[in-house]
């Protein structure tokens, strides 16, 4: 490992705290709202409040990574609410989680980085999935 890369990895910690998850969402919703792909589904404000969106992730991710039990809500029927205004597909999906995974690797390393990968290739799977049968006349939420 060069020199640089050793900083770099000596600069970044677990995730541990409610902070690092603060820190992974803003983060993350930086990069996402100026791409050039997926930012104007964020930058929307019929569809999208950050006022709302921002904590609602925190405490998403924090349910999920650090068990807080702090999430109460329904993932997977905002998106297929949000499709059936704003058509969403692979791409957008894809593009969400190469955006989530650098962020991760940016700031974090441990056990807990490669858990929240983990749990995205899963989200985008099942998204995907819902997305699709909530388009069939038989969808069942």
């Amino acid at each position: 490992m060069n020199f640089t890369l050793k900083i770099k990895s000596q600069l970044k910690k677990e995730i541990t705290t409610r902070e690092d998850i603060t820190l992974l969402v803003e983060s993350f919703y930086t990069e996402v709202k100026e791409d050039d792909l997926i930012g104007y589904i964020f930058r929307d404000l019929n569809h999208f409040s950050w006022d709302t969106h921002i904590p609602v992730m925190i405490n998403f991710w924090c349910t999920l990574l650090l068990d807080e039990m702090s999430y109460k809500g329904n993932p997977m029927l905002k998106h297929i609410d949000l499709h059936r205004q704003i058509p969403l597909n692979q791409a957008h999906f894809t593009r969400w989680k190469e955006l989530f995974f650098k962020t991760l690797e940016n700031h974090f390393i441990g056990d807990r980085v490669e858990e929240a990968k983990k749990r995205v290739n899963a989200m985008e799977i099942l998204m995907l999935m819902k997305i699709r049968d909530s388009e069939q006349g038989h969808f069942i939420q």
